[in-house]
């Protein structure tokens, strides 16, 4: 019975001691593998791997290695301290590997092929015996593609060793170029009393020539300055994975439930939206997931902005033009506009701060016409006294301005936005004249013109130069 006791107590103590020893270990290990990624901040062109450290030292393959921005391979964690870091390149040689090349005595019109002994593979100095040439072994250096392997040559691979000190959990952090990502936008308008809808969704593109498996992410929008030195093209893309809201085909499964961007924080003056829900993406794939809706208001109207060029007679067509406003952040991505149920343009959006307003036109609107005609009212010349030394001899013009508005629309009214914009010394709009302001050295107005309405304005201004 004591014998028993003793047994069960042991037991006891040996589970208790291994709880105690995993309790103190100071990082968690991993597996190596590098397609398996535990936690990936994403950028507009590279992004950052964060995983647990694994066994010392980390090993690359020639593919994986290619990917990666070799300065910026590091550790990270709350308390670590690196004081020795080491970056080796290995590769198994092929000297003495048996080989087969074309044989030094093969003509035009026969090929063969002999079995040889690679040498040197840097210069690919091979030995073989060709009996056409000589009984003995000779040697010849031969082009890379004309040596033939019994199996296939091995890669480099890449050694990453640190000494570190620290208490705490361990992470190793570097930059990868064939994972990035951005935004785009599908912006519907409808009539005026119908609430204009903009859709968001983050693409994110897999640029590497393996699947990733992402535990969880981070999409980062705003300015960010990062490089990746061996940067991938994003725009070559052989198949996209969507994630949306259409129904499967009649007899097809349905597509698994995806996860979604959650809505942007604000973090040192840049925008970070969590996928916190585990996704793969294959190799040379695009991955599109929802974002979010945000509430806009969408201006439309027909822009007139020109510059001052002195007097005769100008003619052109409105800008189709829009000014948007949501009331969250959205960051910089490719726009395409629909008013109707049609496709109508498209645009790039800039990162826009919640509640600022963005101006973007995307062509003519050729039923808004304009003709302007500029005269001269009056004009002097005169000297201006800088200082008691210096004088600068000016021109002041008076400028009459005549402007026709024609809008050709048959059935419906429209808004317009007329800008002048002068360049010279000194601008001002000559008073009284209510429809027109004046916006530092630019003239403006707005008005609605109704269906096949056609207006005449005029204004003066001087202008010295």
């Amino acid at each position: 019975m004591k014998s028993f006791l003793r047994l069960y107590l042991l037991t006891i103590l040996i589970v208790i001691g291994n709880g105690f020893l995993q309790s103190k270990k100071k990082h968690t290990n991993i597996t190596g593998d590098f397609s398996i990624l535990a936690d990936v901040k994403i950028y507009s062109n590279l992004a950052e791997i964060i995983q647990p450290l694994g066994k010392l030292p980390l090993e690359f393959s020639a593919d994986e290695w290619s990917e990666i921005r070799t300065d910026s391979v590091t550790l990270v964690g709350s308390n670590v301290n690196v004081t020795q870091q080491s970056i080796t390149e290995k590769k198994k040689s092929l000297n003495n590997a048996q080989v087969y090349v074309r044989a030094p005595s093969s003509s035009n019109s026969e090929t063969k092929i002999v079995k040889a002994t690679l040498i040197d593979e840097r210069r690919n100095l091979v030995k073989l015996i060709d009996k056409d040439i000589s009984k003995d072994p000779i040697f010849l250096t031969v082009p890379s593609d004309y040596i033939v392997y019994d199996n296939e040559p091995p890669q480099s691979k890449y050694y990453v060793n640190f000494t570190y000190e620290t208490t705490d959990a361990v992470y190793v952090s570097y930059l990868r170029s064939n994972l990035n990502w951005k935004t785009r936008y599908q912006l519907n308008l409808f009539d005026e009393l119908k609430n204009p809808i903009l859709i968001a969704m983050a693409d994110i593109r897999n640029d590497g020539q393996s699947k990733v498996d992402i535990e969880q992410a981070e999409l980062l929008g705003g300015d960010i300055n990062l490089k990746m030195y061996q940067q991938s093209s994003f725009w070559e893309q052989s198949s996209i994975q969507y994630d949306m809201a259409y129904a499967s085909p009649s007899g097809a499964p349905p597509m698994a439930k995806q996860p979604s961007v959650r809505q942007g924080e604000e973090v040192a003056g840049l925008y970070v939206f969590a996928i916190n829900q585990p996704f793969s993406i294959d190799a040379k794939t695009n991955y599109l997931s929802p974002m979010f809706r945000p509430q806009i208001t969408v201006e439309r109207y027909g822009s007139i902005s020109k510059h001052f060029h002195g007097s005769g007679s100008s003619t052109g067509k409105a800008q189709r033009t829009y000014r948007l406003s949501s009331d969250r952040f959205l960051s910089r991505g490719n726009c395409i506009v629909r008013e109707s149920d049609r496709l109508v343009g498209e645009t790039t959006l800039p990162d826009l701060a919640a509640k600022d307003k963005h101006e973007f036109s995307i062509g003519q609107d050729a039923d808004i016409v304009y003709k302007e005609n500029v005269t001269i009212v009056s004009s002097r010349t005169y000297n201006e006294t800088i200082d008691r030394r210096t004088h600068k001899e000016r021109t002041e013009t008076v400028y009459n301005i005549n402007l026709l508005l024609k809008n050709f629309k048959k059935n419906r009214p429209v808004k317009v936005h007329y800008q002048q914009q002068i360049h010279g010394h000194s601008v001002k709009l000559i008073k009284p004249n209510p429809i027109f302001t004046q916006d530092g050295s630019a003239i403006k107005t707005e008005l609605t013109l109704t269906a096949d309405e056609e207006k005449l304005l005029s204004y003066k201004f001087e202008l010295i130069n």
